[in-house]
């Protein structure tokens, strides 16, 4: 199973997206988006919302996609 944190890595990757642009597309902070993405702590689901908007990614979480 693919870890949001994964999920996330390989989404900035494959766009040439960096933290510093993501952070401007999804108000986070970049301080924020680092702890996301080496699952240093887990992401709200308002979080979650923002990037899967941002980046029209959903993300899976047992059951559910947001």
């Amino acid at each position: 199973m693919t870890t949001i944190a994964e999920q996330l890595q390989e989404t900035m990757t494959t766009r040439g997206i960096t933290r510093s642009e993501l952070a401007e597309m999804t108000g986070i902070s970049e301080e924020t988006l680092l702890t996301i993405e080496t699952n240093a702590s887990e992401a709200t689901v308002s979080q979650l919302e923002k990037l899967s908007s941002s980046l029209n990614i959903s993300f899976y979480i047992g059951d559910c996609s947001i």
